[in-house]
């Protein structure tokens, strides 16, 4: 059986950030806002969100895209265009992709009633990835959906895995297959989900890929306007 982990040394992300950026402050905001997360049932799934992201030089160009999660239909879809000044840093994705996301999700006519954020949530060393500081600003219910691991450890071989912590071995994610041949994705909480809520709604929009469908539409219709 095959196991993977995770963790990303401090000393690294210190290597990346920019000259000037305070971590110490930005650790300080990610546990402040990591206590404000609620993990609360679905109340309704129906019209399910999918938000991503792509770059031409330092203009952020993201989607969002409305799905009915039964009849698979798209309800509506936005594009919003971002000037980003911070870098891709891991743990910290969220000073760099939390405008942008905003910008797409306030461009929607038909507002969802959960989003799916390629990205973490709670499978994160501070507990706030860009899926719970998303949900956690906006207060609305977030899921978050990544292609890696970023912090935590599971098993990889089957189609589902819980994500531990690494160091209280608590549940903080899980690694869900859609099938045995397709690639892994880790999904772990936003805000105001439970995690029984995001791996069902997940497994039930698999699109025969890596990600759940109304992600797998956002990041085409990104990539689109990226090349337009």
């Amino acid at each position: 059986m095959t196991r993977i982990m995770r963790r990303i040394s401090e000393n690294y992300i210190k290597s990346k950030i920019p000259k000037g950026f305070n971590l110490d402050a930005a650790r300080s905001i990610q546990k402040r806002l990591a206590g404000l997360i609620e993990e609360r049932e679905l109340m309704e799934r129906r019209l399910v969100a999918g938000i991503d992201a792509a770059y031409v030089g330092d203009v952020a160009i993201s989607a969002a895209v409305v799905i009915d999660s039964i009849n698979k239909s798209i309800i509506d879809s936005s594009i919003a265009k971002t000037k980003v000044w911070f870098p891709y840093v891991p743990t910290l994705l969220s000073f760099r992709e939390l405008k942008p996301m905003i910008a797409a999700y306030e461009g929607l006519h038909v507002k969802p009633h959960v989003i799916m954020i390629d990205g973490h949530g709670f499978a994160h060393p501070s507990r706030l990835g860009i899926a719970s500081h998303f949900g956690v600003t906006m207060q609305l219910p977030t899921i978050g959906v990544a292609k890696s691991l970023l912090y935590g450890e599971c098993e990889i071989d089957d189609t589902y895995s819980p994500i531990l912590d690494p160091i209280d071995h608590s549940v903080i994610g899980a690694m869900l297959r859609c099938s045995r041949n397709s690639k892994p994705m880790f999904i772990s909480i936003g805000n105001l989900v439970t995690l029984r809520d995001a791996v069902d709604l997940s497994r039930s929009l698999c699109a025969g890929s890596s990600m759940p469908l109304p992600i797998l539409l956002a990041h085409r219709l990104a990539n689109k306007s990226k090349r337009s």
